[in-house]
């Protein structure tokens, strides 16, 4: 299908890309997840042997260390889920999968927006609305 005078296997690359950045976004949320909260949710973090800390920062630093692991597993089942099916020739399933996900991205990208502000909320939004073309095209090709 030439959407938007794009080939096919252009298309595809497209998908995969989607696919590297759930699995970047994972990474970087399992691996590094106080930087994480701090860059996309704007939630400082501090380590809970600190002395002097408050006990709302002392949540704040377990929900993070707990949340945000969660939420790079969630997005590394995406990618998991995504490459499966490109690996299998399996396109219409892949933008399905994409455009599941838009709804969680659709929530990242409130989140974002309330917290950190409308320069990185509107970065999220525009990435998600990019997905979800790409998800689109994919699923009804």
């Amino acid at each position: 299908m030439s959407f938007f005078y794009l080939s096919t296997s252009t298309w595809r690359v497209l998908g995969l890309s989607v696919a590297a950045s759930y699995t970047g976004l994972g990474l970087f949320e399992v691996v590094f997840p106080r930087r994480a909260a701090l860059e996309f949710f704007a939630l400082p973090s501090v380590p809970a042997a600190t002395a002097g800390v408050r006990q709302e920062d002392e949540e704040r630093s377990e929900a993070v260390r707990f949340m945000v692991p969660l939420l790079g597993v969630r997005d590394l089942s995406i990618a998991a889920a995504l490459w499966t099916f490109a690996y299998q020739g399996k396109w219409r399933e892949v933008g399905t999968v994409i455009l599941a996900g838009t709804i969680l991205c659709a929530a990242d990208c409130w989140v974002v927006w309330r917290r950190v502000g409308p320069r990185l909320g509107a970065q999220f939004t525009g990435g998600a609305v990019g997905w979800t073309v790409i998800g689109a095209v994919l699923s009804w090709s």
